[in-house]
């Protein structure tokens, strides 16, 4: 029989589990300067399209924008292109926050996101803002962005990277993601994984893995 490993890290998702994300404002507002979510949608099924080459830091934020300008039916400013792109980016829940600042008391936090250049900014500041001063690595051992990485989940190797970077015994991990691809993947290595819905309540979660401040 399996002896569980007592928890001692927690690996959090940054967007839908600790940061609000509402990806319809972004199609809105590129349709009304040109961008057609149709096309957007079909883009972003194919493989390896810009979308990920980006968040795997494969093309930079210029090399972004200009893939955008392409299908747009307008001539877009970098701004007018940015803004759309971070419309997404809705903000800390404050509970999120003063929860983080608990756990941290007692466990060791890392953030694993799939993100990108363009949004890091944004979501950084409102980290701030919603914490009243205190910057995301002030409260997480190690933030570890997939642009920066080169690498994206559910890729096995982002995995492999932040155990071994961290020096982290995977059992001793609870990784909250809202996406099944991601969590079946961080399984495989041993981490206790719990995939986040909408409908959950984050302490609460916490709560069942026998995590609380």
């Amino acid at each position: 029989m399996q002896v569980m490993k007592q928890i001692h890290n927690i690996i959090f998702d940054l967007g839908s589990v600790l940061l609000d994300i509402d990806v319809d404002r972004t199609l809105r507002l590129f349709e009304e300067i040109g961008i057609p979510s149709l096309d957007m949608r079909k883009i972003y099924r194919e493989k390896d399209n810009f979308f990920l080459l980006f968040e795997r830091g494969e093309i930079d934020a210029n090399t972004f924008r200009d893939k955008l300008r392409r299908i747009s039916s307008n001539h877009l400013s970098n701004d007018q292109i940015d803004n759309a792109w971070n419309a997404m980016v809705v903000g800390f829940p404050k509970g999120k926050v003063e929860l983080l600042r608990c756990l941290k008391e007692k466990y060791n936090l890392y953030l694993l996101s799939n993100t990108n250049e363009i949004h890091l900014p944004v979501y950084s500041r409102q980290f701030i803002e919603a914490s009243g001063g205190t910057a995301l690595h002030e409260i997480f051992n190690k933030l570890y962005y997939s642009h920066v990485i080169k690498c994206n989940k559910p890729d096995p190797e982002i995995y492999r990277y932040v155990i071994h970077d961290a020096g982290l015994i995977a059992e001793e991990c609870l990784f909250i993601d809202d996406l099944q691809q991601n969590i079946e993947a961080a399984l495989k290595f041993g981490i206790v994984s719990h995939r986040f819905t909408e409908d959950e309540d984050l302490e609460e979660v916490l709560k069942k893995h026998h995590i609380s401040c």
